[in-house]
């Protein structure tokens, strides 16, 4: 299960998500659900109105995602690479 302290690890697809810190001033506030991963990008569906933003992981500084267990905060850049690769990679 995923939890604030392993969530670099687990699938982070379908968890609720906050722009906190950008690089970019209009990214930030930005909240939904995580739709969607890829090497350099994620995107979030608003709750608001169901648009969904393409966000670079390196633009975002800080992300708040929401778990279960918890609120942790993250790094975009904590992020880059592919989804399937980083979980490998921090499991070992």
């Amino acid at each position: 299960m995923t939890s604030p302290e392993n969530v670099l690890v687990h699938e982070i697809i379908g968890l609720d998500a906050k722009i906190v810190e950008s690089t970019d001033p209009t990214l930030e506030g930005v909240s939904g659900s995580i739709v969607f991963e890829t090497k350099n990008m994620i995107s979030i569906r608003s709750d608001l109105d169901s648009s969904v933003k393409q966000i670079a992981k390196r633009a975002a500084k800080k992300i708040e995602i929401k778990t279960h267990f918890g609120v942790c905060f993250i790094s975009g850049s904590s992020l880059i690479g592919r989804p399937e690769d980083r979980i490998s990679r921090l499991n070992n």
